[in-house]
């Protein structure tokens, strides 16, 4: 317990889900850095723009306050890069311009909100570091 009626339901990496018992309210905080799959195949890590991961529809589904969080994933490169593959629909890229990536999938992202999230019962937040901000 948190205190004040406040109680972690999951904590997993880069994921908070807190239940307010006391306002019958789910807050879930997601640091998915990529809000898009990244997923294993035979040719390497593929970072899939156009595709939510089940495991994250899942827990987002029928929460009351999302949070969601990018950061800059767009910058990585080299040993930082957690893929080795960008796909788009059945293309597959060694790389693309990292804006037009995240373009990409802050859209595969909003359609799957606009699409599964009633903005009756759930109030949805997006959080992203400016492309320069290491500047």
């Amino acid at each position: 317990m948190l205190g004040l009626g406040v109680e972690p339901l999951v904590a997993l990496p880069h994921r908070l889900l807190v239940n307010f018992s006391e306002y019958n309210l789910k807050v879930l905080f997601s640091r998915n850095a990529f809000i898009v799959g990244i997923v294993a195949s035979p040719a390497g890590r593929v970072l899939k723009l156009d595709s939510i991961l089940t495991q994250d529809e899942e827990l987002w589904l029928g929460i009351d306050v999302l949070i969601f969080n990018t950061w800059h994933w767009w910058l990585h490169t080299g040993r930082k890069q957690p893929w080795d593959l960008i796909q788009v629909g059945k293309q597959n890229y060694t790389d693309m311009d990292r804006l037009v990536a995240y373009e990409k999938a802050l859209n595969t992202w909003a359609r799957w909100v606009n699409s599964n999230v009633d903005p009756n019962k759930t109030k949805v937040f997006f959080q992203g570091v400016s492309p320069d901000h290491s500047k």
